[in-house]
């Protein structure tokens, strides 16, 4: 059991450095998860069953949405913010 839980506090240290130390948000993002996981697991193991479920509805519920949003504007390298050139070429 002791082993179980050193080795789920090791994986939580490496997701938050894969959330740190990842130029691409999508790694990030993956690290973000894989934390959330781990994390959960490694209070649910120590009996804190509530606060595991906190964490678990805050971070795969509230960050993922920022994240999706933050890949969204990402993935659209020419957006058109409404005027743009054609509303000043009718000008």
């Amino acid at each position: 059991v002791t082993h179980f839980v050193l080795l789920l506090g090791l994986c939580f240290v490496l997701g938050g450095l894969a959330v740190a130390y990842n130029p691409s948000l999508y790694s990030g993002e993956v690290g973000l998860v894989l934390a959330s996981i781990v994390g959960s697991g490694w209070l649910l193991s120590l009996g804190i069953s509530f606060m595991s479920l906190v964490l678990s509805m805050v971070y795969l519920g509230g960050m993922s949405v920022d994240c999706v949003y933050s890949f969204s504007l990402v993935a659209d390298s020419f957006q058109n913010w409404g005027i743009g050139c054609d509303g000043v070429g009718l000008v």
